[in-house]
């Protein structure tokens, strides 16, 4: 199980902004693991993000562009790279998706599991693979 926490990001008047948020490693070709506090964002598809300074301090391979449609129905080219993403005790090798945004595990990445949380400041996030 992959466990984490929602946090609040921000204020404005009475809204609060909250993040749910977990703990992964990711390492590139060298295999030295760092740990990420990443956003759960279930809106995008993919495995994970990682902006510019990180993709360059893992040391990240690239592998090409792809074209992708953001949720304002926009389309861009992303640069892709290869990493190593530690996860749920096992090691995978997945492509990631370069991003001015702070890191995001997706869609594809949860994918075999069950998510939960309890949407308030503090509140559990849970991830458990599924049977």
């Amino acid at each position: 199980m992959i466990s984490g926490e929602v946090v609040v990001r921000g204020r404005d008047g009475p809204l609060t902004y909250l993040q749910p948020r977990i703990e992964i490693g990711v390492a590139g070709s060298d295999g030295v693991f760092k740990t990420l506090s990443v956003v759960v964002d279930t809106g995008f598809t993919g495995w994970l993000t990682l902006p510019p300074g990180l993709v360059q301090e893992l040391g990240l391979q690239h592998q090409g562009i792809r074209s992708v449609t953001l949720a304002d129905g926009q389309e861009a080219r992303v640069e892709l790279y290869a990493a190593l993403i530690s996860w749920n005790d096992q090691v995978l090798p997945r492509l990631v998706h370069q991003s001015d945004s702070v890191p995001l595990v997706g869609m594809y990445l949860m994918t075999g599991y069950h998510l939960a949380m309890d949407v308030r400041a503090g509140g559990a996030v849970t991830l458990s693979e599924l049977p």
